[in-house]
């Protein structure tokens, strides 16, 4: 603070006067650092809404090309040529029941999408965001009180100014010059009184209050965060249900390798024909 002072080009001597007057000296270590606590939290706080606005989006689109999948599927030429010619298959259902099994299941999965997305907007989102709203009128407070600090150290540099010419004037004043003067300095002095009284007020009130705020954020953040992290580990039971039960409903087997034995199987008897064969 004492080098952001003289930045301002006053005089060492004014500098020690305004420490004594306001206390600067004492107070200054702890406000910076609440300041400093501030603006991380208000970033933090920003981040955080930005980063799940993203996550809602992103499980949103999941469920919803997953019902758009599933709605090409159910009118594609292929999937309906496949289940007039099937005569045998693996599976006890056939693929048009497979898919609409699976669009029931998808349906199942994007209401539960939509639950979570509306919980993370009302316990995090816009948590979050009245959060960023409040701290933005401590940042107003904090603004005002580093105006009223410059008014008071602009007033004391006027008084200051004032006393230096007066006290180095040679020139003898007549009575109503005098008088006049010390009308200018008490009207000086007045000034000053008010605005250090102004700055000593906001000042106190922000150095008392930031801890505060500070100890209180996690007693804020915590149930908010608590509600996030159930409703996300129902939303994850959920799709594991849902998803083991179309398993079950489609009879099929958890052998992948099986599978993937029988795909490539298919997939070579395809490439033996003569057409497919590479020159």
């Amino acid at each position: 603070m004492r080098e952001f002072l003289i930045f301002l080009g006053i005089h060492s001597l004014e500098i020690q006067h305004l420490e004594k007057v306001s206390e600067l000296s004492y107070a200054t270590r702890d406000y910076d650092r609440e300041t400093r606590r501030l603006e991380s939290l208000e970033e933090s706080s920003k981040s955080l809404t930005r980063d799940l606005i993203k996550q809602d989006k992103s499980f949103d689109d999941f469920a919803r090309g997953q019902l758009k999948l599933l709605h090409d599927l159910s009118g594609s030429a292929f999937i309906n040529h496949y289940d007039q010619q099937q005569t045998s298959t693996t599976l006890t259902t056939n693929i048009s029941q497979l898919i609409n099994d699976w669009k029931a299941t998808a349906q199942h999965i994007s209401e539960q999408t939509s639950l979570l997305n509306e919980i993370t907007s009302k316990t995090i989102i816009d948590s979050s965001k009245r959060l960023t709203l409040a701290l933005a009128n401590v940042t107003n407070a904090i603004k005002k009180r580093e105006q009223s600090l410059n008014d008071y150290i602009k007033i004391q540099h006027k008084l200051d100014k004032m006393n230096e010419k007066l006290g180095s004037s040679t020139t003898t004043l007549t009575a109503a010059a005098n008088t006049a003067n010390n009308n200018k300095l008490e009207q000086i002095r007045k000034q000053l009184n008010e605005a250090k009284q102004q700055y000593e007020l906001k000042n106190q009130i922000l150095n008392n209050e930031l801890p505060i705020l500070h100890e209180q954020r996690a007693a804020f953040v915590y149930p908010c965060l608590e509600a996030f992290i159930e409703a996300q580990a129902h939303y994850c039971d959920q799709l594991e249900v849902a998803y083991r039960n179309l398993m079950g409903q489609a009879d099929v087997g958890a052998n992948s390798t099986a599978t993937l034995d029988e795909i490539n199987a298919k997939l070579a008897n395809i490439k033996s024909l003569s057409i497919v064969a590479s020159d």
